[in-house]
């Protein structure tokens, strides 16, 4: 596996998207359709992964329907999959109750989680010439408030297993850290989703490893100093299960 930089690569091998199989989650969604549409302009084959049974996709869109829970029985789909892209959220805005605690850790973290595992499994039997990758939308989130507690806490949660599985992972793992686009879930965002789309392919094609697309500056210094940092303690104080930093 290519070595995973801590900052990520402003600049560096270039990744190419021409016929790569991407599955992308939370595709019903405002961000999930403007990434679908992005990287099938890149000539990808594109994968709609929904939980909603109702929704509809352009001609040419595979749809692989799942819901949080299931992801075992995703990895036989999964295995000729090139890049998964792990895009769907759950947002319960100011609700505190055990039921809105549990869902956002379900959806936000967990079922991530058990994906990335899933993906990374087939990624150890060999995918063909290039490496397998992960792009993981975790917000900016992990290093400012969102005006949503357990969005953060979740989103949190996220990031930070996320820079721990790196460590060892057998595959390329970008961030995905994204500010405030307008969608359904955010009506008030400023930013429009096909051009954070588009941005966000474009620095994957540049082999950025920490994809940041806001218009809050702060984040551009801190999520680096964030991730710097963890990322040391997380060597320091964890082993792989090999016993090996």
């Amino acid at each position: 596996m290519p070595n995973t930089t801590i900052f990520g690569r402003l600049f560096g091998t270039a990744l190419s998207l021409e016929n790569k199989t991407v599955a992308v989650t939370g595709a019903s969604g405002t961000m999930g359709r403007s990434l679908l549409a992005a990287l099938a302009q890149q000539g990808a084959q594109p994968i709609a992964m929904t939980t909603s049974a109702q929704a509809q996709f352009p001609e040419g869109v595979t749809v692989l329907p799942w819901q949080p829970g299931q992801e075992a029985a995703l990895i036989k789909a999964l295995t000729p999959v090139d890049i998964l892209v792990i895009n769907h959220g759950v947002n319960v805005y100011g609700d505190r109750t055990p039921a809105a605690i549990a869902q956002s850790l379900e959806v936000n973290a967990l079922s991530a989680i058990r994906l990335m595992d899933g993906f990374m499994a087939t990624a150890k039997t060999g995918a063909g010439p290039a490496p397998k990758e992960i792009w993981v939308n975790t917000s900016e989130a992990e290093v400012g408030p969102a005006l949503s507690p357990l969005y953060e806490v979740s989103k949190r949660l996220l990031g930070d297993l996320i820079t721990l599985k790196r460590q060892d992972a057998p595959c390329i793992i970008r961030k995905v850290v994204l500010g405030p686009f307008k969608s359904q879930l955010n009506p008030v965002g400023v930013m429009g989703a096909d051009w954070v789309a588009w941005a966000v392919v474009a620095l994957a094609k540049r082999d950025v490893r920490n994809i940041i697309v806001t218009i809050n500056p702060l984040t551009y210094l801190s999520f680096p100093i964030k991730e710097t940092a963890q990322t040391l303690y997380f060597k320091a104080f964890s082993r792989s299960q090999n016993g090996q930093p």
